[in-house]
């Protein structure tokens, strides 16, 4: 009221005032700048067809391996009527292969005959006879005789290349059959006669004790005589004997284990020898890993390297003695088989000299008087 007039507040106008760009200032020349601009092009969105369960199942099944095509492999394995088909089909022929192979192999074992020989008729000539006399003549009847062929079952040998089992004592008598002979597996010279066990059970004495001497007389083998061809063998006494067929040809010792030892006779063809029959008989055998053999009472014969397989003829026969072994690739009972061999003899009982003390492998400087007192005791026949 007193004091200097208020001022007004001027407003100013709304002005659109363009400024002029420096480049311009002084006369210069512009410099004309272009923007680069990068074209964008956005592809078109493509919408998917949205399929229904149906349709998806329709268009699978199309366009799937094997579509359209039953016998294409892919079908015929997803098909369970082909499977069980196909199964039925493939038993039957198995079975009929089956069935053929049996047949094959029986009508193998079958004897063969040769059919007889038809009687030969000579009728004589036709003579004119005299008018005052008649003469009548029968025919000749020649009757011709053939041997019987029987075809027999081949050997089975065992392989060459099976081991031994344990011999603690290293007596040549595994740990297994130490118990059939009486014998102590720890001990080599069991009744300390300064022989070793397996020695003595190959020369056929007593292994266990001095008295009695010999090894049949100590209760511990049996012998065995076959009562249609007459041979003569030791066996162990707990082993079990059996005759495979009605003849006695083919005779069994087994042991619990399932091992055993077979003897056999096979006939030989008339004018063979040993080695055509060996060349007709030993399939896979060599007649390089056999070697003369003899047993104690003087019977010669064949011994193959291993000790497992031995031959004696007699005659027109073969007396074969083969071991057996189970599935196992060792031989619990090589020293028996030995000792049977060593006591195989045709006939009548033979006499065996005095011991043989010079094969005393483990004593070889045993004193002379020992020597002497051996032969003094063992003087006596078996």
């Amino acid at each position: 009221m007193f004091g200097k007039p208020e001022k007004k507040q001027q407003t100013l106008p709304n002005l659109n005032i363009t400024k002029m760009p420096d480049d311009f200032y002084a006369g210069a020349n512009p410099i004309i700048k272009f923007l680069t601009v990068e074209k964008v092009v956005k592809p078109a969105k493509i919408e998917t067809p949205v399929l229904s369960p149906a349709e998806k199942k329709l268009l699978d099944k199309k366009t799937a391996v094997g579509a359209g095509n039953k016998l294409h492999p892919i079908n015929l394995i997803t098909n369970w009527k082909f499977l069980i088909f196909s199964s039925i089909v493939i038993l039957l022929i198995g079975g009929l292969v089956s069935g053929l192979y049996f047949w094959w192999q029986y009508r193998k074992t079958l004897p063969s005959f040769q059919p007889p020989i038809q009687p030969v008729v000579t009728e004589p000539l036709n003579t004119q006879p005299n008018s005052s006399e008649i003469i009548v003549t029968e025919p000749v009847v020649v009757e011709t005789v053939l041997p019987v062929v029987v075809t027999e079952a081949k050997l089975d040998f065992p392989s060459l290349f099976l081991g031994d089992s344990m011999d603690t004592d290293k007596d040549e008598i595994s740990n297994t059959s130490e118990d059939l002979f009486g014998t102590d597996s720890a001990v080599s010279d069991s009744d300390g006669d300064k022989f070793t066990d397996g020695h003595e059970v190959y020369y056929l004495y007593n292994p266990a004790g001095k008295e009695p001497l010999k090894l049949i007389d100590s209760g511990l083998v049996s012998l065995y005589t076959n009562p249609a061809f007459l041979y003569k063998i030791y066996y162990p006494k707990t082993w079990a004997v059996g005759n495979v067929d009605e003849g006695y040809k083919d005779v069994l010792f087994s042991t619990f284990t399932g091992e055993n030892i077979e003897i056999r006779v096979m006939d030989m063809v008339s004018g063979e020898t040993f080695n055509d029959w060996f060349a007709r008989n030993g399939s896979g055998e060599s007649l390089a890993d056999y070697s003369s053999f003899e047993s104690v009472f003087k019977e010669s014969g064949f011994s193959r390297k291993d000790g497992l397989v031995y031959f004696f003829q007699n005659g027109n026969k073969i007396f074969s003695i083969i071991y057996h072994t189970t599935d196992s690739t060792v031989v619990n009972y090589r020293q028996v088989i030995k000792m049977l061999a060593r006591s195989f003899q045709f006939g009548d009982v033979n006499d065996i000299s005095t011991r043989p003390i010079e094969e005393n492998l483990n004593n070889p400087n045993v004193t002379s008087s020992v020597i002497s007192d051996i032969i003094t005791s063992t003087n006596t026949p078996l």
